[in-house]
Parts: C-alpha cells; sequence; structure tokens
C-alpha cells in the first residue's frame, strides 16, 4: 500500500529527530553538569584546606611555648651581643699605660746602673700610626713629649741614638740648650713607641765605660 501525501510541502509534516528540540534539553543538562563538577571540586578544594588550617593552628597552639621561648632567648642574644660590643669597644680604646711608660723608661740610657738623662716633664697620648710613621719612621701608636737634663753631651747624643736605633720606637728631637753656670743641657723631644714592638721589653743596658 502507498501512502500519498498531497499536501502542499509547506503543510507536510516533516519527518526525522527534532534537532533543536533535543539541543534545547542536553545542553543545559550539560552545563549544569559542569557547574555541579565545578561546584564538587571547590568545595572539595575547600574542605582540604580547611583542615589545613585546622592542623596548623593546631601545631601552633603546640609550638607556643616553645616560640615565646625562643624569643626570650633570642632577647638575651641580643642584649650579650650589645654588651660583647661594648667590651670589644672597650678593649679597642683601653691604653695600657704604666706598660707603655715601663717600656719607655727602661730603653732611657744608664751607665753603671745611673740614667744619662733626667727628665723634668713627661707626658703621653695616642697617635694615629699611618701619621706617626711620616714623623717617626715606624708606626708608632703612642707619642711621648719630654723635657729633660744631660750631664754632656755624651750622654744627650746617646739618648737620641737610643730611640733612633731602636726598632720599637722613634724620635723627633726639637732642641737643646747648654747652660754654661750648671754645665747641663736642656733638651726637648718627642719619642713614639710602636705598641706591638718585635722585641719583648729589653732592660736598661748598663754601659761599659
Amino acid at each position: 500500500m502507498v501512502n500519498l501525501n498531497l499536501l502542499p510541502k509547506r503543510l507536510r509534516r516533516r519527518a526525522g529527530p527534532d534537532w533543536w528540540r533535543t539541543a534545547a534539553i542536553v545542553v543545559p543538562l550539560v552545563l549544569l553538569g559542569a557547574v555541579a563538577y565545578v561546584h564538587l571540586g571547590t568545595q572539595a578544594r575547600l574542605g582540604k584546606l580547611l583542615d589545613q588550617r585546622d592542623q596548623l593552628k593546631a601545631e601552633v597552639q603546640i609550638l607556643r611555648p616553645y616560640i615565646a621561648e625562643y624569643h626570650k632567648l633570642e632577647k638575651r642574644r641580643r642584649e650579650l651581643e650589645a654588651i660583647a660590643q661594648v667590651a670589644r669597644q672597650v678593649r679597642a680604646t683601653f691604653r695600657p699605660w704604666s706598660d707603655y711608660l715601663a717600656e719607655f723608661l727602661t730603653r732611657l740610657p744608664a751607665r753603671r746602673g745611673r740614667l744619662l738623662v733626667s727628665l723634668s716633664s713627661l707626658s703621653a697620648r695616642g697617635i694615629d700610626p699611618q701619621k706617626a710613621q711620616g714623623l717617626y719612621g715606624v708606626p708608632a701608636g703612642v707619642e711621648f713629649t719630654l723635657r729633660g737634663e744631660a750631664a754632656s753631651d755624651r750622654a744627650l747624643i746617646d739618648f737620641v741614638h737610643t730611640f733612633e736605633t731602636d726598632p720599637g720606637f722613634g724620635i723627633n728631637f726639637q732642641n737643646a740648650s747648654f747652660d754654661k753656670k750648671t754645665k747641663i743641657y736642656n733638651f726637648s723631644a718627642t719619642v713614639g713607641m710602636v705598641l706591638n714592638p718585635k722585641k719583648p721589653l729589653a732592660k736598661a743596658k748598663e754601659g761599659a765605660k
């Protein structure tokens, strides 16, 4: 049996699936599923992050006493470091003047246990070793300023020669005058002393004359 449709094409029923109607149903379902998947994944990650946060809070609570002790020790360390810094500064500026004075006096020339010169005044101060190098020929750290008397020209020469030839000292001889009445030489000079001389503290040498 043959069915003939004599209606015009515009009035005939269309055969086959209706794709627009299918798409109108399927697409929203797919989108809804995607949104649900993303939402569930985000919720899962958020849950993990919240769990990690709670775990970290619990660890902080456990470590809080140790953290407080660490901060206490760190504060104490800074205080001790400040004290140590002050101590280093004190050591850097400390001058054992008694040792320096003894070192200088033992270099004064003597003969048969008696000094060849006598000092009427003596003062000492620190000096820049670089400045002293140009003045005394040695990197002295201490400078002695003195006035004295010598009983003879030989004694005065021995005095100057002593500090000219000693590697731990240098001398800047300033002036000398001879008193005809007393037969004594009055002189003034400055002497530079190296703070760490290569040779140990010397004892006064007695002349053989």
